[in-house]
């Protein structure tokens, strides 16, 4: 099952270079949904492979950091709202509900980071002005 999860970490890179091959304008925007999808149990398969010996430790941390950002936000989300009781067990049904309700929120989110990127609408802060910029230079004449 956890091998299965990870071919997902395919979709957004084969979404990135679709989308680059045919110069479709909003690649990165695409790519961000796609990114978005699988990211939750993407994050969850890396986890699993905690018993490969040296590897399999980084990316077992790597998939917990992950999951801690990215899977938790629908379980806590269905938990608030009265679908899911809190400190049981998960059935399938509830691990498929609680991926897609993170699906369709980083979808989103990645969606719009992307479409941001695409439009060049990034949030980078403006540099501040510095107080040299500012001084008055007085021009020395007569010399």
């Amino acid at each position: 099952m956890e091998k299965m999860l990870i071919l997902l970490a395919i979709l957004p890179v084969t979404c990135f270079f679709i989308a680059k091959s045919n110069k479709i304008k909003n690649k990165w925007l695409y790519t961000g949904i796609a990114f978005g999808l699988v990211i939750a149990p993407v994050s969850l398969a890396l986890i699993k492979f905690t018993f490969i010996p040296v590897i399999g430790k980084l990316l077992g941390l790597i998939g917990l950091l992950t999951n801690l950002i990215h899977g938790s936000v629908g379980y806590f989300g269905l938990m608030t709202i009265g679908v899911m009781e809190p400190g049981g067990t998960l059935s399938f049904w509830q691990l498929v509900t609680i991926n897609t309700v993170n699906a369709s929120i980083w979808s989103t989110y990645y969606g719009i980071i992307g479409y941001n990127i695409d439009t060049g609408q990034t949030t980078i802060i403006p540099e501040t002005v510095s107080a040299e910029t500012h001084k008055r230079t007085v021009p020395i004449e007569g010399r």
